[in-house]
């Protein structure tokens, strides 16, 4: 489990409006908490030059042995198989499970409702020993859930509550992620970045995933408190299966419509690949550079070519065995541990290399996370 850097920003239902498809709201900064431009920047800058570092493996939980779990099929629904940042980390728990003899089944997910029911459903059918919900929300999916626990099948919510949260109700399991902090960390970044400029943001959110409401809510407040006088949040909506199809010309809209906007802010970094083409079109003499989160390769890469000027990244490697230490204490009816995560380390141009070249899944992270799991779970 990793101690976070950063307080907790309370989140509630009613602290962001949520918007339509293409639908987008304005949010003001104040004054800034000190009013001194320096200050604020030398703040950010200090936040984000202590991101850097690589995260160590301390305090990963109490030890399991996993050893009566072999032999068992654990099944997972990401919210879409084929977004990179999914299928990365689908790889990367089969590859997890496999090294404790469990079989890890990926269900073909398209976005849609439709599909995530019928995941959960052939999972039932094949009589898993746990279902992962990676990004799907739990709440829209009650029937099915419950047909779930009927079956003596624990459900996890993966990535999808905020790690200093209360996480799902209802549900004993749960792998947590550090939204807020990073959603903080690249606005941070942006502060730093522009050198006392307002930051003048265009945050795409996706309203339907979980972290949004309050990733949205977080940008919003460290622009309130932490930014220079005058900095600004327009929000606009980007569900993600219209992701390909609507976030260039959102953007190209945005941009057009006002010149301030100097950085763009979208919560996921898969986001990313759809924005730089709406910069490009609508701002091509314009200083805008993306700001996000995740750690995908490809998005790496972006930062490398200077498209992305940072990607506040999770591993997906080291989240994966996050992920399955969840679903293993499940399975095995052992005590949960409270808002387990994985960590975060911000990456620019300053660090990408180590990445590799291309970026690589998994690198940057140090090498000694792999084998404190095994250590953890009896394998090693």
């Amino acid at each position: 489990m990793i101690t976070k850097k950063f307080s907790a920003v309370a989140v509630t239902a009613a602290a962001l409006l949520m918007l339509g498809a293409c639908g987008s709201s304005s949010s003001d900064g104040g004054s800034g908490s000190s009013g001194d431009s320096k200050a604020e920047v030398a703040a950010a800058q200090k936040a984000v030059d202590e991101a850097k570092a690589i995260p160590g493996t301390d305090d990963l939980g109490d030890p399991i042995d996993v050893a009566s779990l072999k032999g068992k099929t654990i099944y997972s629904i990401p919210i879409d198989s084929k977004a990179e940042f999914y299928s990365v980390g689908e790889k990367a728990m089969k590859k997890v499970a496999a090294e404790a003899g469990i079989n890890f089944v990926t269900f073909p997910s398209d976005g849609t409702q439709t599909s995530f029911q019928q995941g959960i459903q052939q999972a039932i059918n094949a009589k898993a020993g746990a279902i992962m919900l990676n990004g799907p929300l739990a709440e829209t999916l009650g029937p099915q859930i419950d047909a779930a626990k009927k079956a003596g099948i624990p459900v996890i919510p993966l990535h999808l509550s905020d790690s200093e949260g209360e996480g799902t109700p209802g549900l004993d399991y749960e792998a947590f992620a550090p939204f807020n902090q990073a959603a903080r960390l690249f606005t941070q970044y942006a502060i730093a970045n522009l050198k006392g400029e307002p930051v003048h943001a265009l945050v795409i959110q996706v309203s339907e995933t979980g972290p949004s409401e309050g990733m949205v809510k977080t940008i919003e407040d460290t622009l309130e408190n932490e930014a220079p006088s005058g900095s600004k949040a327009t929000v606009v909506n980007a569900p993600v299966a219209q992701w390909s199809t609507q976030v260039q010309g959102l953007v190209q809209s945005a941009l057009l419509k006002d010149p301030k906007i100097n950085a763009v802010l979208p919560i996921y970094d898969s986001i990313a690949l759809y924005a730089a083409p709406g910069i490009k079109q609508a701002a091509p003499n314009r200083d805008v550079k993306i700001y996000s989160f995740n750690g995908t390769p490809a998005i790496l890469k972006m930062v490398k070519d200077g498209s992305v000027a940072v990607n506040v990244a999770e591993n997906p490697d080291w989240v994966s065995y996050v992920n399955l230490d969840v679903a293993f204490r499940a399975m095995l009816g052992a005590p949960p541990i409270k808002g387990e995560t994985g960590p975060l380390r911000l990456i620019d141009a300053s660090n990408v290399d180590e990445t590799g070249n291309p970026p690589e899944s998994g690198k940057g992270f140090g090498d000694e996370y792999p084998t404190a799991f095994l250590k953890l779970w009896g394998l090693a």
